[in-house]
């Protein structure tokens, strides 16, 4: 199963987006410590209410595992 998604507005930090994957795809930067949780792109609602609520989480990775 495959999904489009169309992603619309603007990136903050446009410059160093590229520099950071860049840094990612070597394996320079870990980032699991940065990571709050991981949860199924099923509960995508759930996943973005945690991601919201700054005093419980960093960053929530969605998986389509």
């Amino acid at each position: 199963m495959a999904k489009e998604f169309d992603l619309r507005g603007a990136f903050r930090f446009h410059e160093e987006f590229a520099i950071a994957v860049d840094l990612l795809n070597k394996g320079l930067v870990d980032v699991k410590p940065l990571i709050s949780a991981t949860m199924p792109y099923r509960d995508a609602g759930r996943a973005f209410a945690l991601a919201a609520d700054r005093s419980q989480a960093m960053k929530v990775l969605l998986s389509f595992d």
